[in-house]
């Protein structure tokens, strides 16, 4: 995954500083002053757009085409099918007829070491928990593949929720709506706990990066106002200094940026790409502690 070009994430950051360390000096104090303070104020203002935003977007935009689409996938989708089919491809040399299976879906308990207890009933070598597994893994993948395959993969599906909610404990619950057999609330229970938030996800980080760049240069615009007070008689020498530091702290925010931008694309290609990846990230000695800071932390 080319980790060993980790050096150019913390070449970049030195880079970055020095860089604005010289043009610090160049506007001045308070040219600076005024840039980072509107620059922090952009990274809020932004984050709040993004809260306020999202679900709004979501809901009155997203939610019912994704609504519509889960509810007639889900009605093609039949659970005792599904189940019958695992069983078949499981490799147990067991086959289930519908009726078995529907009949095991109607017990009470966990499906799967019900339907685990039938395979090695019928004579399957290994052990009920190793069946269950197998088969749990099987209908899961066999479900998202049915709602939601056209559009995602449930591997990334996954990925996503993972960084907004527990996505193990999520799926596992719409596939205890999937097995009843309902098949409206098989949809609802998708939509609700499986796309709603990883789209949120997804949308909250675009909106914020968006916002947050636009926000940011009309910060830019609104500091150049304060152009040439360098050339002031001894004010300038004091403003040229005190801009140098204030630079400083304007590029540690302009790293940080960027840090969560390679973040957000690593967790959106769920770390696919060859040099945008967490791997890479974790061999770095300064980026990688931008990277993962929490800047609502400070807040906190």
């Amino acid at each position: 995954m080319a980790s060993h070009l980790f050096w150019f994430y913390d070449a970049l950051v030195i880079g970055i500083a020095l860089i604005y360390l010289y043009v610090g000096s160049k506007r001045g104090f308070m040219r600076s002053a005024v840039l980072v303070v509107l620059t922090v104020v952009s990274i809020a203002l932004s984050w709040l757009i993004s809260e306020v935003a999202t679900p709004v977007i979501y809901e009155n935009l997203i939610k019912s085409p994704v609504s519509a689409a889960l509810s007639e996938s889900s009605e093609k989708t039949d659970p005792v099918s599904v189940v019958t089919k695992a069983v078949s491809g499981g490799g147990y040399g067991v086959e289930m007829t519908d009726t078995e299976v529907s009949g095991v879906l109607q017990r009470a308990g966990d499906f799967f070491k019900n339907i685990a207890g039938e395979i090695k009933g019928n004579g399957a070598g290994e052990s009920e928990e190793a069946i269950a597994g197998v088969m749990e893994e099987s209908v899961t993948n066999s479900m998202l593949t049915a709602l939601i395959g056209d559009v995602v993969s449930p591997s990334a599906l996954s990925e996503v929720l993972e960084t907004v909610t527990d996505a193990e404990n999520s799926i596992r619950s719409v596939v205890d709506v999937f097995l009843v057999g309902d098949r409206s609330a098989t949809a609802k229970a998708a939509e609700e706990i499986l796309i709603a938030p990883a789209v949120k996800g997804l949308l909250k980080g675009i909106l914020w990066i968006v916002s947050m760049f636009i926000l940011m240069f009309i910060s830019r615009s609104v500091a150049n106002a304060f152009k040439g007070l360098n050339k002031v008689p001894i004010i300038g020498p004091v403003n040229v200094l005190l801009g140098a530091v204030l630079g400083l702290a304007e590029g540690a925010v302009m790293i940080y940026l960027i840090a969560q931008t390679v973040r957000f694309v690593c967790y959106l290609t769920s770390n696919s790409l060859m040099f945008l990846n967490t791997d890479t990230v974790l061999s770095t000695y300064i980026f990688k502690h931008l990277f993962y800071f929490d800047i609502m932390s400070l807040i906190g």
